[in-house]
Order: structure tokens, then sequence, then C-alpha cells
């Protein structure tokens, strides 16, 4: 065994070593910024524990004149083709774009009272997110928003926690965080 091999077998260990550390310790919540970094190894299964709602990202974009355009929802649901059976990046990017929102949720949560949460690396990553859709972002051949806006002066993104709505109920929707007002000069939050 060479030393690159002994270093991959090494790492692969301290991999699984975390990961089984962490599933002992999985009631408590781990925190600190390497299991930050670590969580991008992971998606977010907080949807096996119930069904409710599910956070949504949301972006409204303001023309030179002042007048706000309609809130639009940043949502994946991109045609399934039997392409993807070979190449599914367009969908596979659009679902860790999901996850980002969902983990600001989750951060926004776990919040400290007092806190401010636009200085987390979460709401950055998210705001970014909301300028791709505002100024004409894809998802392969799929347009971020159905209505993308025209020129843009200002923009703004929220956070709403989602029911779709079901037979025999109505949707509901609730506001979790609503950023400030964005001028266009600016790259994001």
């Amino acid at each position: 065994m060479d030393a690159s091999s002994a270093w991959t077998v090494l790492l692969v260990l301290a991999y699984f070593g975390l990961l089984a550390w962490g599933l002992k310790h999985r009631g408590q919540v781990l925190q600190g910024p390497w299991f930050f970094f670590l969580r991008a190894f992971f998606p977010n299964w907080k949807f096996f524990h119930g069904v409710g709602r599910a956070p949504r990202l949301h972006v409204r974009a303001q023309d030179a004149s002042g007048r706000w355009g309609d809130w639009q929802r940043v949502y994946p649901r991109l045609p399934r083709r039997l392409s993807h059976l070979l190449d599914n990046s367009a969908v596979n990017l659009a679902l860790t774009q999901q996850n980002l929102v969902d983990h600001l949720a989750q951060d926004i949560n776990e919040l400290p009272e007092g806190q401010d949460i636009t200085h987390s690396v979460s709401f950055q990553l998210v705001g970014r997110l909301a300028h791709a859709a505002i100024t004409g972002g894809r998802w392969g051949d799929q347009p971020m928003l159905a209505q993308p806006p025209g020129q843009v002066a200002a923009w703004q993104f929220e956070l709403r926690m989602e029911r779709p709505e079901m037979p025999g109920q109505s949707a509901d929707s609730a506001l979790m965080l609503r950023s400030a007002v964005i001028p266009m000069s600016d790259a994001g939050p």
C-alpha cells in the first residue's frame, strides 16, 4: 500500500468515525465551524419527521419607477426526462439549492435570542440564490422563476413556511424571514 492509499483509507475511517460519533450524539445539537462545513455532505432529512410546513424561498423585484412585482416562489419542479438517467445535473443543482433553503430555516430556528441571521453563511448563500433567480438564473433549460422580471432596480427575498394545498385542506403559509431591500447594484445581501 502506497502513501496516498494509506491516507485515503485513514480519511475514510476518520469520516465514518465522525459519522458514528454524530449518530451516538444525535439528540444533541452539534455546532462549530467544522460541523458546519461537514453539513454539505449530508442532506437535510427533516422531512421524515412528519408532514407539515416546509421552507420555501420567494423573491420579488422593483422596477425603476418604484413599483414592486408579485412575490414568486423559487422552487424546483423540473420535468422528468429519460435523459436524466444519464445526466441529472440540473435537477441535482436545483435540489442542492433547495437544501440551502432548508438549512437556512434550520439555522433560524436554532438562532439564539438576540442574534442576527444576516451574518450567517446560510443566509448569504440563500441571498445569492435569490439574486440568481432575480437575474434570470436557470436550472438547465428551465428558468428559476415562472415570470422573470424585466429591468430590476432593487429586489427582496423572503423565507416562508408553507403547507401545500391537499384535498380537503387549504394551503397554509407563514412568514419566517424577510430580507431588507437590496439595490441591484449590490451583488447580494
